[in-house]
């Protein structure tokens, strides 16, 4: 079974620990695997925020408010309150990579295929930390790619509108 979706969820109250929730079907009853466990459910907005969510033919009431794009509050109908955070694969990423110190020369590479929107630098550019280097398009959204040191662009890989797959080198910089 093919996975239409991947995210990583922490609780507040369960530090340390997070889960992997796969979408794996997205009908009028969803599939979803949270830790390889598969589980069916289907849900009903009842208003702005509040839900029955059916798993497993039993409903649970919850009121799921956003803070930001991705916290939660959510409370069950037996009035347990959890902080969610939910994030996807590409920002799973990010953080793992803001957190690293990196040296030295970056090979930087695709990590889902998609297509180049926009490219900021060309060979022998200086950047820092932080600066976009290009734009890539994957699953529907824009993602700006930055630079991981301060530097120079050694070399380019890539052109707007270009096509590339997982793994393939983008920019170097030194």
């Amino acid at each position: 079974m093919k996975t239409l979706a991947t995210y990583y969820v922490t609780i507040n109250d369960l530090k340390d620990t997070e889960f992997k929730v796969e979408i794996l079907e997205d009908g009028p009853i969803k599939k979803v695997a949270v830790d390889g466990n598969i589980y069916e459910v289907d849900y009903y907005v009842g208003g702005d925020t509040l839900l029955s969510i059916i798993l497993n033919n039993i409903s649970h009431g919850v009121q799921i408010n956003s803070l930001d794009p991705s916290t939660y509050e959510v409370k069950n109908n037996t009035g347990d309150y959890f902080l969610v955070n939910v994030v996807d694969d590409l920002k799973k990423m990010r953080i793992a990579r803001s957190k690293s110190k990196v040296v030295g020369r970056q090979v930087i590479t695709t990590q889902m295929p998609g297509v180049i929107l926009k490219v900021y630098v060309k060979k022998g550019d200086t950047v820092k930390v932080g600066d976009p280097l290009c734009v890539l398009v994957a699953m529907k959204m824009e993602n700006e790619i930055r630079s991981p040191i301060d530097g120079t662009v050694k070399e380019v890989y890539i052109n707007e509108n270009d096509k590339i797959a997982v793994n393939d080198k983008m920019l170097v910089v030194e």
